[in-house]
């Protein structure tokens, strides 16, 4: 992992809600507008509530979550910190996104 760029357990600016370098990478200019759409659209629902009504928890890795993206897009892994929630919530890594092979790339 690269030094400026934390772990699932470092702190960045105050803001709950991280992302991998490689989920960093893929927000990149060449991706489509139907797929930044739903990966803002995960991002905001993690916000509202850490573990969305369709996100199922991974087998074997306790706080770890699997979410669908809006519009079956592809899956995202994210983990849910087990400190005691602040004010804004507890702290969200997000791992990996996978983009479905057969998505439309309009």
């Amino acid at each position: 992992m690269s030094d400026d760029l934390p772990g699932p357990g470092g702190e960045e600016d105050g803001d709950r809600i991280r992302l991998s370098p490689a989920v960093l990478v893929l927000l990149g200019p060449a991706l489509s507008a139907s797929v930044f759409s739903a990966v803002t659209n995960l991002l905001a629902e993690l916000r509202a509530t850490p573990v969305p009504p369709l996100a199922q928890p991974v087998p074997g890795r306790p706080g770890w979550y699997s979410a669908p993206l809006a519009r079956d897009i592809g899956l995202a892994e994210y983990h849910v910190g087990d400190t005691e929630p602040g004010a804004d919530g507890p702290a969200i890594y997000v791992a990996r996104i996978v983009i479905s092979d057969d998505w439309p790339d309009f």
